[in-house]
This record gives C-alpha cells, sequence and structure tokens, in this order.
C-alpha cells in the first residue's frame, strides 16, 4: 500500500499549531494560492465528524473537495479521510511538541477507487510533493504572523 509522509517543525507551540489546522476554514487559503473557498459544516468548534469543503483551482479549473476530519486527540493527533477527484485519502495528521517548536508529521493513504488503484504510488509521490509545499508555506504564514491564542477547544 503506498503511503505519503511529509515533516515540518514550526517555531510555535503546538497548540498554535494545532489551531491552525482546526480552524481550516479560516486558513487554508494561508497556505494554498489555489483555494477559492472553504465552508465548514457543521457550524462551531471543529471535532470529529466535522467536514470541510473547498473549492479551488487544479489542472485548470475549479473542483471541489471535502476532507473530514474522523477523530482528535487535542493537540496531539487529526485523523481524517478526505474525498479528492478519484482519490479517497485517509490518515492522521500528529503534532509533537519540541525544544525548537512544534513538529507536524501527515502520512496519508491516497486510496485511489477502481482501475486507478494500479496507480497509488504515483499519486503518493504527487501528494508527497503537494503536502512538502503546503508545510512549507504552513511554516511560513505562522512563523512570520503574530501568535495566536489558543482557546483549548476541539
Amino acid at each position: 500500500m503506498a503511503q505519503l509522509e511529509s515533516t515540518v517543525t514550526i517555531v510555535r507551540p503546538v497548540e498554535e499549531v494545532f489551531r491552525f489546522f482546526l480552524d481550516l476554514d479560516k486558513n487554508a487559503s494561508k497556505t494554498d494560492p489555489n483555494v477559492d473557498s472553504v465552508a465548514k459544516t457543521p457550524e462551531g468548534p471543529t471535532g470529529p465528524g466535522t467536514t470541510f469543503y473547498f473549492r479551488q483551482k487544479a489542472l485548470g479549473r475549479m473542483r471541489e473537495t471535502t476532507t473530514t476530519f474522523v477523530s482528535l486527540e487535542p493537540n496531539r493527533k487529526i485523523e481524517m479521510e478526505a474525498r479528492l477527484g478519484p482519490l479517497r485519502p485517509k490518515g492522521a495528521i500528529t503534532f509533537d511538541q519540541t525544544n525548537r517548536g512544534t513538529t507536524v508529521s501527515v502520512r496519508l493513504n491516497p486510496n485511489p477507487v477502481g482501475p486507478l488503484k494500479l496507480l497509488s504510488p504515483v499519486f503518493a509521490r504527487i501528494g508527497q510533493k503537494f503536502w512538502d509545499e503546503r508545510f512549507a508555506r504552513l511554516k511560513a504564514a505562522l512563523e512570520s504572523s503574530p501568535r495566536i491564542e489558543a482557546d483549548h477547544t476541539g
């Protein structure tokens, strides 16, 4: 089974980095220039079952994708699943406080449907590049912005 993995260390407290991910409806456009809009359901605090609906440019056209948070361990882990065209990625984002800040890691199986399963290693390599670039933008955005107050919900 092909899997993508990407890791970054961000010089910010774990609570702040975790909060950034909980507020994808407000923050996704800061780390992905292709995001046109993000809607969250249900309203209120992000928790298990929260789904984010993205409209973003891909391959020259607008597409709609979803990401659902399956489970949350505050300031430690977000398990998620998504629908990205023919892909149904599943996996987790983990957060570890270190002396240098917060280490964030993503591990996902791209999980293509139908005959595209044969291309799973290709999708994993593409996803790896995508997450490496996203994490570089996330690091830049968080380290150059004022501190975000964590409200410890989620």
